[in-house]
């Protein structure tokens, strides 16, 4: 499958990269600074572009078969924390820009949001949608509009809800369903977030569907 990843520079992003050419795909990494890829594939394509520019959304995802989107606007790496772009509505103008592409004929697209977003919100236990509504107010409600174009579109979508992402090697252990109970301790490691997101890509089970993760 050919497959484009936008975020490709981010801490979760970079594994979806590493994992879907694992899994045998044909990859495009989509980034800002090509120069922090540190990778080189023979089923590697590197597009340098703005999530937030149309016209370079457009002609990444032109031919492919598919679109992982793992945008967001607070790298956690230490040497990554010059990159943050609060206030800057990257999540949902990007994830438009990119729908707006996929109307040309791509029609798969995977999208990760977070947990306390959407329905997840009610499935917090003990006040844990609240509480990180609260800590990240703006993050969240980018979140919320970019959860909300994913579904007005016409595209086979699915939305996957991490708990707090950490950097820890991968468990396999994770649990994932749209009904999902999570608490504010709930942890999902990126690494088996990055997996799970290349592992469905032609799951016609998650089509459509919000999916909660957590380890």
């Amino acid at each position: 499958m050919n497959v484009v990843v936008f975020g490709a520079t981010g801490s979760t992003g970079r594994l979806v990269v590493e994992s879907a050419l694992s899994a045998g795909h044909l990859v495009t990494a989509f980034v800002r600074d090509p120069k922090r890829i540190n990778l080189t594939h023979p089923n590697l394509r590197i597009v340098e572009g703005d999530a937030m520019d149309p016209a370079s959304v457009a002609s990444a995802v032109r031919g492919s078969d598919a679109v992982i989107c793992t945008l967001g606007v607070i790298p956690q790496a230490k040497e990554d924390l010059g990159r943050r772009q609060i206030g800057v509505p990257v999540c949902s103008v990007g994830t438009r820009n990119i729908l707006a592409a996929m109307s040309q004929g791509t029609g798969r697209i995977i999208v990760e949001s977070s947990v306390s977003v959407g329905e997840s919100y009610r499935t917090g236990s003990f006040g844990a949608g609240f509480i990180v509504k609260l800590a990240l107010k703006e993050v969240m409600a980018d979140k919320e509009k970019q959860e909300a174009a994913v579904r007005e579109s016409d595209c086979d979508w699915t939305i996957v809800r991490p708990a707090a992402l950490t950097n820890k090697p991968a468990r396999g252990n994770l649990q994932s369903g749209t009904d999902l109970r999570w608490n504010i301790t709930s942890t999902a490691t990126r690494a088996d977030v990055a997996e799970y997101m290349v592992r469905i890509l032609d799951d016609a089970t998650t089509y459509r569907k919000a999916i909660t993760l957590r380890n």
